[in-house]
């Protein structure tokens, strides 16, 4: 949530800050900065789920086999509880139409 400089992994981190951008408004609402953190954890998971959705290998394998069921989960070290966040497959993916590919 900062623009520290960190070497090498700035390239890995580059998807969470666009997740951070996509959601700021929300995010910059949250004055603790835990929760905070936290949030932006949930919404990551989130965009992953939905990147892997925009896939043409997930959504051939959806026409095709109608599987997998996409699951974004949270593991919080404050509760010990797996929290599941996002599930997703053929029937409640909701990509615009430019990622829905066509066969």
């Amino acid at each position: 949530m900062t623009n520290v400089d960190l070497g090498l992994i700035n390239k890995w981190l580059r998807g969470i800050k666009d997740t951070y951008r996509l959601h700021q408004t929300e995010l910059e609402l949250i004055e603790d900065n835990d929760r905070r953190a936290d949030r932006l954890t949930e919404l990551s998971v989130e965009e992953q789920i939905i990147n892997l959705a925009k896939t043409s290998i997930i959504q051939r394998a959806w026409q095709s086999e109608n599987r997998p069921i996409l699951h974004g989960w949270v593991y919080r070290l404050t509760d010990g509880i797996l929290h599941n966040l996002i599930k997703m497959d053929e029937s409640t993916a909701r990509l615009d139409p430019i990622y829905q590919y066509k066969t």
